[in-house]
């Protein structure tokens, strides 16, 4: 069950909302600012949520500690994957896999954005971390137009009289790491290349779901100076223009690309068109953006590695007891590991093969024995992982309806060029997040 996180503004906000018997008029203008905003296929499942996330100074900063550490944890775990083999052998990836992860990037940083999901404790400030992502990161627009669509209510209006509120604007925050990122590119500054403005191709799967917020990315893009198009895998090729080899998509040559889908995707989905994109990254005439260099960081194999001794021996000794205090359990199940350590399901639950999404995460909490003893040995074949159960903490939630409804909370820290740059604040009711199909998304600021 959810624990109850009884904060003190929290239920200063709730209290302003009962004053004003719920703001009907304030509700009314937050939906239908989100309903005049970008085209995000998500506006129904978060419309009306009239209450954000408030963390203090003294939560934030250790959510803003966490993100600096895990920077930290990323790169070096990442540099000795790409530089040793045997260390790489301990993630047991297949060679289609393995061979995207090492074309090198030619940037400085093995890891310029991520999102780490949690579950924070607001109370005693403790979390646990269940997942993280570096390709198909999303969530980023709806979290703004969720702050901007608060902004128009009255009870924030008196909110923000008593106290200064300090929300986050990832999208712009990431627009800056990828102009950056793109900047300490080896060639960036070489030939036809634009040190400050490259042609960027924001690369995706066909038919993605983040396909919305990709047009969100672009019309700051162009804000910012720089050309930039969605493209799928098919337009990729390379050819030559004015003399020499270049990357090219349906709107002509590309000096950058962001590459949104995750790993899997591209060798699933990717075609031709993902082998043109990696040969061109080899060789340098591009500068790729994304997940496919970092992806072990977000497989269920990073998080057991985390705790064996060879990734012991890579990271300080702060980190290690980072790892152990806050990294969810995470054992990939293989036909050599005993699952009896696993059967009391109200402690585990099982998440699909690497590099899929929340909706493949089996909950044992309600569940027969025998049931959730099949679902195990059903995972030995496609190398599943189970991981620890966390309690979720829950909040009230202003949905709907007038009054508030008790939902279950997770948070996802944006973490790009090293530091966090944003919070995204979803919740819902269920043993997990793939059972919440209430969602709901909020606003998530600090309160000074």
């Amino acid at each position: 069950m959810a624990r109850k996180a009884k904060l003190g503004y929290q239920d200063e906000y709730l209290q302003i909302l009962q004053d004003l018997k719920g703001d009907e008029a304030g509700r009314v203008a937050a939906n239908e600012y989100l309903a005049a905003s970008y085209p995000h296929g998500e506006a129904d499942a978060y419309r009306g949520a009239i209450n954000p996330v408030l963390l203090d100074e003294a939560q934030y900063g250790v959510l803003s500690e966490a993100a600096t550490t895990l920077s930290s944890i990323m790169e070096k775990v990442m540099s000795k994957y790409h530089r040793d083999r045997t260390f790489r052998s301990l993630f047991g990836f297949d060679s289609a896999i393995e061979s995207m992860t090492l074309v090198p990037s030619g940037c400085n940083a093995a890891v310029p954005l991520a999102r780490v999901d949690l579950f924070f404790d607001p109370k005693t400030k403790d979390f646990k971390i269940c997942g993280i992502a570096t390709g198909g990161i999303d969530g980023m627009a709806v979290s703004s137009e969720a702050v901007r669509a608060i902004m128009r209510t009255n009870a924030y209006r008196e909110f923000a009289k008593l106290h200064e509120v300090e929300f986050f604007d990832p999208v712009s925050a990431c627009t800056d790491q990828l102009l950056h990122t793109y900047r300490t590119w080896v060639n960036a500054e070489e030939g036809h290349n634009h040190p400050k403005n490259p042609s960027l191709a924001i690369v995706d799967i066909e038919g993605s779901p983040r396909a919305a917020e990709t047009e969100t990315f672009i019309k700051h893009l162009h804000g910012e100076g720089c050309y930039a198009n969605a493209a799928s895998f098919s337009e990729l090729k390379i050819k030559e223009v004015d003399g020499r080899e270049q990357l090219v998509d349906s709107h002509g040559p590309v000096t950058c690309v962001w590459l949104r889908a995750t790993a899997d995707e591209a060798v699933r989905d990717g075609g031709k068109g993902v082998q043109a994109l990696f040969s061109a990254t080899r060789r340098g005439l591009v500068c790729t953006i994304g997940g496919y260099r970092s992806w072990p960081c977000c497989t269920r194999s990073f998080i057991e590695v985390l705790r064996t001794k060879e990734c012991r021996s890579v990271l300080s000794r702060p980190e290690n007891a980072f790892v152990e205090a806050h990294f969810a359990e995470t054992h990939v199940i293989t036909p050599y590991i005993d699952l009896s350590d696993f059967f009391d399901q109200d402690k585990w639950l099982i998440k699909t093969t690497d590099g899929r999404d929340s909706g493949g995460i089996i909950a044992g909490a309600g569940m027969s024995k025998a049931d959730w003893r099949k679902c195990l040995v059903k995972s030995i074949k496609s190398r599943d992982a189970v991981q620890e159960y966390i309690p979720q903490q829950s909040m009230m939630v202003v949905s709907g309806g007038d009054k508030p409804a008790e939902m279950n909370v997770i948070l996802g820290l944006y973490i790009f060029g090293g530091k966090l740059c944003g919070i995204r604040a979803n919740c819902g009711t269920g043993y997990t997040i793939a059972d919440w199909d209430d969602q709901v998304e909020l606003a998530c600021g600090v309160v000074h």
